[in-house]
């Protein structure tokens, strides 16, 4: 009996320690937390970003909670997306279980914690307070699209001291060329306006332009006009820059016209110039160097010529002065420096200016001619100015005349003939006839330096001219 009693006592205290095992075991345990009962509907996507949550901080007393959103811009080498602080908007909601067209906001915006980036379109954190029993949701998410400025540039480095500056515009069909120095040379691939290559019909190039680069407007097939302002110099071309397109004129400044006429690149196009009067100017003789010219109206003269006027002669030479415009009625020597031009065109300039009172070149106004004596004036041919023969000079004759200090009464204290080639005197040699008009063709037979012709030939040591070539008798 005391056996069946103890072996009860026994498994009574079993029992015992282990209600009081378990009892502490549970005690031991940490309760498990309960779920936040904020739920915050954030991880949304947009054109220009994204907003999630990244963190759920833990409740306060009072059940609220702090929750930090991420917000990330997009941003791709085509296009780039920023959004600052106050262009999100995030609304508190009754619940979280409802769709949001069912569940409008209830209060005023949540005012968000966290400062602005300096670059508005880097990724960065915010946060805002969601009170105990209450959802939020983002209401507005403004994101901005930043446009990628396109450059304009299209400069290129040509060397001089003043570096290019030349940009483009294009608007309304024209291409504008703006600046100043030289472009760039282009590919069909990377021509700036390569999407309105075939809408553009006008180019206008600015005044300080001074080089387009090879292809800058190739591609360009509705291309109908081309205006250049730059006034000082012809523009410079690369190759396959223009295209060649029926119809399509280049308007250039006047005093420019005969160089654009002239110059490779630009002489098989159509120029033309809308702002200068363009009158047949000149022929060159094809034997000389230089030829006497004047015009009844101000003419501007080309660059690849040399004008002179001559403000001096004596038993030395000829005094020539430069000059750039031509006067009315003004005469010039023209000076051809090897350059196969056969004709060209001057352009009127509307100035009158004497470019100096002194020169000795003069036109034959008068119907009947002038009247002249041996040795009077000189008349050029080939290049070398021969004192006349008696005789009469038509009129628009050219002449240089004597020094206007020499004493008409007295003859002239100088050699015969003038040669203003630097590179020395001519070998042909001309002969007036007595009405003073110039026999063209070399004469036959021996000739002095001066024109006397010599029956036989000359037996004296000297230099003379036989069927219009220079001989040396020793």
């Amino acid at each position: 009996m005391k056996k069946v009693m103890k072996r009860i006592w026994m498994l009574a205290m079993l029992s015992i320690v282990s209600t009081v095992a378990l009892a502490q075991e549970e005690e031991e345990t940490p309760p498990v937390e309960e779920q936040p009962s904020v739920q915050v509907d954030l991880n949304e996507s947009y054109a220009g970003g994204k907003i999630e949550v990244t963190d759920y901080g833990t409740p306060a007393e009072d059940g609220s909670v702090v929750v930090t959103i991420t917000v990330t811009p997009n941003v791709t080498p085509d296009e780039s997306y920023i959004i600052a602080k106050d262009d999100i908007v995030v609304v508190l909601t009754r619940a979280t279980s409802q769709t949001r067209e069912d569940n409008p906001s209830i209060a005023e915006p949540l005012e968000l914690g966290g400062d602005d980036p300096e670059d508005l379109s880097t990724k960065r954190d915010y946060t805002f307070t969601v009170p105990f029993g209450f959802g939020a949701w983002v209401k507005e998410a403004n994101f901005s699209k930043v446009e990628t400025p396109v450059t304009n540039d299209i400069s290129k480095d040509d060397g001089s001291k003043a570096p290019s500056s030349v940009t483009w515009d294009y608007a309304e069909n024209v291409l504008s060329i703006k600046g100043t120095g030289a472009t760039r040379d282009f590919t069909a691939e990377d021509i700036p306006w390569k999407d309105n290559l075939t809408n553009i019909t006008s180019v206008v190039i600015d005044k300080d332009v001074t080089s387009l680069g090879a292809g800058i407007f190739a591609g360009c097939s509705n291309l109908t006009s081309i205006t250049i302002a730059n006034a000082k110099q012809v523009v410079a071309l690369g190759e396959g820059a223009i295209p060649a397109n029926e119809g399509l004129q280049i308007d250039v400044q006047g005093n420019l016209y005969n160089e654009y006429m002239i110059t490779d690149g630009w002489k098989d196009l159509k120029i033309v110039s809308a702002n200068a009067e363009k009158i047949e100017g000149f022929s060159f003789s094809p034997d000389n160097e230089y030829d006497a010219f004047f015009s009844k109206e101000a003419v501007q003269v080309p660059s690849v010529l040399k004008a002179y006027i001559i403000t001096g002669i004596d038993g030395n030479g000829l005094t020539l002065t430069p000059v750039t415009e031509i006067p009315a009625g003004e005469v010039v020597l023209l000076f051809t420096e090897h350059q196969e031009i056969s004709d060209f065109y001057t352009v009127l300039t509307g100035s009158e200016d004497k470019p100096n009172a002194n020169n000795l070149l003069k036109v034959v106004t008068d119907e009947k001619g002038k009247d002249v004596k041996l040795g009077d004036v000189w008349l050029l041919y080939n290049d070398v100015f021969y004192y006349t023969q008696k005789g009469n000079i038509p009129q628009n004759g050219i002449y240089l005349a004597k020094p206007e200090e020499q004493p008409e009464e007295q003859p002239l204290k100088a050699r015969s003939y003038y040669p203003i080639n630097p590179q020395g005197e001519k070998t042909a040699i001309m002969t007036l006839r007595t009405d003073g008009t110039i026999a063209t063709t070399p004469q036959k037979g021996w000739y002095s330096l001066d024109g006397r012709k010599y029956d036989t030939m000359p037996t004296r040591k000297g230099i003379y001219i036989k069927d219009g070539k220079k001989i040396v008798i020793k």
